[in-house]
């Protein structure tokens, strides 16, 4: 007997998983889509006090007590955040500070983070419940649309310019140059400075 012949056989390139490494396999199905389902609730309840604590500490530069230059420099120091992570929750907790609807948006799953993060720089007391609702249980691309939206019925079409998009290099299209779009916030990762 060869040495091959004893390997498990490969599904899709992957050996089969054992029940013994997928602890929730004996699980019924109901009964998992019913725990997942709570487990997310419990989830979003952990991730809004997280934001709440964030912008508490946030507003009162807890960090440089700790000796850290800034907030973000504390999350992925001290709290040991990914820069992504890090920038995301900021940028949501000093959100909420100017509006406090939010947290119970991103509690209850209407929002979550990354739409959040994308339009918190364009929500204004004029616009919040408008842009709030309609981006409500919505990817971060939609939320971008409809924050685009709500940008051009305030502002005329001639301050949109062509721009370069960066996808299709030599090609151009016609978006909001002084905005940030998904582009911006996929990675996550931007310089955040207090």
């Amino acid at each position: 007997m060869d040495d091959e012949s004893r390997l498990p056989a490969l599904s899709a390139g992957r050996p089969p998983l054992k029940a013994e490494s997928r602890p929730l396999a004996s699980v019924p199905d109901d009964i998992l889509l019913r725990r997942l389902a709570e487990i997310l609730g419990q989830s979003r309840r952990v991730e809004t006090d997280l934001i709440a604590h964030i912008a508490e500490a946030d507003e009162r530069r807890l960090y440089a007590r700790e000796a850290f230059p800034s907030m973000f420099a504390y999350c992925t120091e001290a709290l040991h955040l990914s820069e992504g992570e890090a920038y995301l929750r900021i940028a949501v907790a000093r959100a909420s500070r100017e509006h406090p609807m939010l947290l119970p948006m991103l509690g209850d799953g209407r929002l979550h983070l990354s739409a959040i993060a994308l339009l918190a720089p364009h929500i204004t007391a004029e616009n919040r419940e408008t842009l709030l609702r309609r981006a409500a249980h919505r990817s971060s691309s939609a939320s971008v649309q409809e924050k685009d939206r709500g940008a051009d019925r305030r502002r005329g079409a001639s301050e949109r310019r062509t721009v370069p998009d960066a996808a299709t290099p030599g090609e151009t299209t016609t978006r909001d140059s002084r905005s940030p779009d998904a582009d911006a916030f996929r990675g996550g990762v931007q310089c955040f400075r207090s």
